[in-house]
Formats: C-alpha cells, structure tokens, sequence
C-alpha cells in the first residue's frame, strides 16, 4: 500500500472536513456551506463512501489531499506531509531526509532566530533607541512591530554572527543564508544600523530579511536585501501575505504595493488585503500564489505601470491566470504610505475607485503622447492595440475601439483596420485556447446536465436495475454527453463482472480523467428522496423522460436542419421524412403520457 492510500484509510474525510465545516448527514453523504465561496444554501456535498468531496456551486472537489490544499493554500507535497502526521504515518521518501531539505530546514531555523534577535534589539535592548524613534515618527504601531516582526541590527560587525554561533551554528550555514558576508579577516554580517523588516513566506517561515537605513544622508545604499538562497527567491515572496492572506481571501482581492511601510501603513488603516512586491513587476510565481487567495489584484504603486516594461509582463502574466486587475491612482501623487498616514479616506477611496487596467492604460497612453501629432497617434495606437487585442469579449473590445477611436479623433473603422493588421502580423490571444476550452467544458448544456442528473440517480440507486432500464429507452451509444457515455460504458462492463454496484471499487476502474465527472454525480444531494422508494422512482421516471424528450428534439432539429440542406434534393428525402415523423409522433406521446 501506498503511502497515500494509507493515509487515506487511516483518516476520515468527513472527520478533516467537519473541523473547518459544519457538516450534516444528508442520506449516506454529508452537506453543509463551501467554505471556498459565499453561499447561504448548502451545496458542498462530502461522501464518506468515495472520500471525496464536490460543491455544485463553485465546482470544486476532490480527495482529502485536495480539500487541505485548497483550505490551507498550499501544494500536494506539504498536504500529504500534514496529513501523513495527523495519521501516524511515516512517509516512506519524506522530503525532509534528503541534504537538500536539512540544508534548508537549518536555514529557516537561523532566520527565525535572527528575526527574534533584530527584534529583541529594537524593542528592549537600548541600542534600539534611535530604531524605535525612527518607527514612531513614521506612524508604526508597537503592535505592528510586533505583528510584522520589526527588528533592528546593531551598527556593528559580528553582534548576530556571535549570537547564532553561541546556538551552535556553523559560520558556513550562515553565509548560505545570507546572515553573514565572508571577507579577507573571516565573517561578519551582512545586515548593520538598519530597520529589519523580517520576509516570511505565506506559511509564516522566515526567509529573509530587508535592511533600511536610518541615515538618510548615508552613502551606503537605503535597502538592502537577503540574496537568494535556498529559501528565499525574490520572484516568489510577498511581503506580509502571512499576515493578510485570510483578508486577501475573504474580500476576494490583493492590493499590491511596492514597500514594506506602505503595507504596514496601511494595514494600521484598516487596509488589510495587502502586500508588497519588489518593485513594480508581478512575476509568474507571485501571480500564481495570489490566485490562490483571490480574483482580483489592485495595483497600487508609486511608480507608472503604463510606461514599466517589467510591469507590463507581469501584468500580462496575470492576465493569462484570469485575473480582474485594477489600478488605482494615489492622491496628490503621493505613495500609499504617506496617503495612509495623511489621509487614510483618501487613500481607502482611492483604492475603491481604482479603474479597470484596460481604462487605465488607454489613458496613460493618451496623457504621455500628443495625440494632435502623427507620430503621438502612432505611438498611442503602437502602444494599446497589443491591449485590444487582448480582450477576448467582443463587447468590451468594442466598447475600448470606440474609446480609442474617440481619444485619437479617428473613426472606428480606422481603428479596426489597424487592429486587424496587428491580428495577421502575429498578435496573439490574451486567454490561451486551453483555457478557453476548459472555461466552455464547464458550461453544460441542458441535456448534458440532465444527462448528469441521470447517472446521479443510477450510481446512488439500484445501479444495475436503473442503468437497465436507462438502456432500454435510450442506448448508452446514444448518450450525448461524452464523460457520462463513458461512465456508462464502464459500467455496463463493471456489471458484467460483479455481483453489486460498489462505488469505491467501480471508481478504481475508471481512467483518471472520469473521476471528477462521476463524483460529482455519485455525490449530487438527493437525500431528500433517497431512502423514500416511491419518491425516488417518480424521480427516476422524470428524468429518464427529460433526456429522451432532449434526445429526440436533438434528432428532429438535426433531421430538419438536414432535410432544409438538401432543399428536396437528396436520395434519403422521403425516408428522412418518415424517419422525423416517427420522431415526431415519439415526442407526443412522450409529452402526453408527462
């Protein structure tokens, strides 16, 4: 046995889920509210039976793994090593034995103690004097100091060095840390005289450290940062999202800024969906983890998106993973720390209004070219028709032609002609097809849902009795729905070959790619029904007739369709117009005997 299939037959889904979702029996499943969307009627549905989940109202679903993945934020790796805890099960390659991962683990460790060293010095420790002073003037709470894990590193050369050596750590573990620098006369630290603004990932793990001086007439750099290590990657950390991730999910929106005191300025406001990046550029590895938490990213940033070419490939990095991006415009030009600590309304306001990314390059566009000029006009139309064309709803798209159109004193037309030739020079989509497909699988038409409800019945019900009775009206070949005709297919073979339906067992015969699609039908709520026999065959009857009355209007439509084709010309007339009555005369008595 696995190291998964042991865990999940030491742990109960329903006993993981129960603990962040009141869960009440509905028939053999369980039902209660998604916790991963607002909804006042219950459709989260966990089975017992299958350990699996499936909400019908957001769509999610899955196995225990992924229920700890989505409510924790985190990847499969770090969800089979708390599940395998909570089980009593020793993983057989744990991550955590090889050199890599001891390496990294001691490197966490040291951070962590440097963290509650810097911040030992700034909050008790008299050095820390002019540090604190520093901070007061800028508006930071002690409670912020303490939330955000301020610090201060003494201004000289082996204080942390010395502290983390007398904890039995090696100077080379530090260095790889980025805690101490190597020169000719041996090591000393790389963080001197600075406020310590201690980096964490969204798990709370130190991974480094950002240095501000406290000289502003210093000739040394005013920051300085943690080099990466094998803890710490620039690309992928946000500042405070440890701290505001549960506010960046529960508003379903980032507010993302440039420093580490403009968060924390405005986290003292009320403005607690924030954090921070380096710079103004949104890489993949950002972008990803924040789409864990939320749909919406609102830029607010000291400098001009527009005019950034690093920001702009972050932006449209974003783009791709179906983010609603906004900007919004900081009062009197200020950045977001000095809008929070003057005018917080302002700056609470501000973010409110922040417009639509597309609106917001339109006229940044506009404002930094003469648009009276040819070239302002081509620089202007060089610079947003890559953006039009990025717009997949036609009716947003026109609606921006038109803005354009009427920014640049141009007509439509003219601007539809230079979007089309930017079309054939080898512009491309800004949603990639396989998103496009995957966003057009979850749209069901009616008869694909009715098809759905069907085997919802059939797979909680007499299963061998109901899926004969199915084929007798409708053939499972004719099945429209392609995932339940497959479904289907492997269940008559099932049967042929076992006494009873068994549900766990039936789903371990089933490629992959089928799973999601029976799950959801083995866990559609109809405990209402269930266990009350004359109610569920009425039940049965009803749909069994929905989808043959859809079957046969499919038929009929298509037979039409062929017959209008053909205008009387082909071969097959007079046998496709007996065939439509048949179906016709079908279709009647179906509804007469409703």
């Amino acid at each position: 046995m696995s190291d998964i299939d042991e865990i999940k037959s030491r742990l109960s889904i329903v006993d993981i889920v129960g603990k962040r979702v009141t869960l009440k029996k509905a028939g053999r499943n369980f039902k209660g509210l998604c916790p991963f969307h607002n909804e006042k009627t219950p459709s989260f549905i966990v089975s017992p039976d299958r350990q699996t989940f499936h909400c019908f109202g957001c769509g999610k679903g899955g196995s225990i793994f992924d229920f700890v993945m989505l409510s924790d934020h985190i990847d499969f790796s770090e969800a089979l090593e708390t599940l395998a805890e909570q089980a009593g099960v020793k993983l057989e390659r744990r991550t955590g034995d090889t050199p890599e991962a001891k390496l990294k683990q001691k490197i966490l460790e040291v951070n962590h103690l440097a963290s509650e060293y810097y911040q030992y010095l700034l909050t008790k420790h008299p050095v820390g004097e002019n540090a604190r002073a520093y901070l007061k003037h800028r508006g930071v709470t002690d409670k912020s100091i303490k939330t955000f894990s301020l610090g201060y590193s003494a201004n000289d050369w082996d204080g942390l060095l010395m502290f983390l050596r007398k904890k039995g750590y090696d100077d080379t573990v530090l260095e790889t840390a980025g805690l101490v620098i190597r020169g000719n006369r041996g090591f000393y630290d790389r963080f001197r005289g600075r406020v310590m603004f201690t980096l964490k990932d969204h798990r709370g793990n130190v991974v480094g450290f950002s240095g501000r001086v406290l000289d502003p007439a210093a000739k040394e750099a005013k920051y300085i940062n943690t080099s990466e290590t094998p803890v710490y990657v620039k690309g992928r950390v946000l500042y405070a999202l440890d701290v505001t991730k549960d506010a960046i999910q529960k508003s379903n929106e980032a507010v993302l800024m440039e420093g580490e005191l403009d968060v924390i300025s405005s986290f003292q406001e009320g403005i607690s969906n924030v954090v921070a990046i380096k710079g103004s550029a949104v890489t993949e590895d950002h972008a990803r983890l924040l789409r864990r938490f939320a749909e919406r990213l609102v830029f607010a940033l000291d400098s001009d998106l527009a005019g950034d070419a690093a920001a702009r490939r972050g932006i449209e990095i974003a783009e791709k993973l179906g983010f609603d991006m906004r900007v919004a415009r900081m009062p009197s030009g200020k950045d977001p720390d000095e809008a929070a600590r003057e005018n917080p309304a302002l700056l609470k306001k501000a973010l409110k209004d922040a417009e639509p990314m597309y609106d917001y390059f339109l006229s940044s566009a506009l404002s930094r070219y003469d648009v009276t000029s040819s070239y302002g006009k081509r620089k202007i139309s060089d610079e947003f028709l890559p953006v039009l064309l990025k717009i997949d709803n036609p009716i947003v798209q026109g609606h921006y032609i038109r803005k354009l159109a009427s920014g640049l004193g141009l007509s439509e037309e003219m601007i539809q002609g230079g979007l089309s030739k930017y079309r054939t020079s080898g512009g491309t989509s800004l949603r990639e097809k396989v998103l496009q497909d995957a966003d057009k699988q979850q749209t069901l038409t009616r008869l694909e849902r009715a098809e759905v409800y069907l085997a919802a019945l059939m797979v909680q019900g007499k299963t061998a009795e109901l899926l004969q009775k199915s084929a007798a009206v409708i053939p499972v070949a004719d099945l429209g729905y392609l995932p339940v005709k497959r479904i289907m297919e492997k269940l008559e073979e099932y049967l042929r070959t076992h006494a009873q339906f068994v549900a766990g067992d039936f789903a371990a015969t089933l490629p992959e790619e089928l799973i999601p699609a029976f799950d959801e039908a083995f866990l559609w709520d109809i405990s209402d029904f269930l266990d009350d026999e004359v109610r569920f065959l009425r039940e049965w009857d009803k749909s069994l007739r929905e989808v043959k009355r859809a079957h046969i209007r499919y038929q009929t439509e298509e037979i039409s369709r062929r017959l209008r084709d053909a205008n009387g010309a082909t071969d097959h007339h007079d046998a496709l117009q007996q065939k439509l009555k048949v179906l016709t005369d079908e279709l009647a008595a179906l509804e007469k005997s409703a």
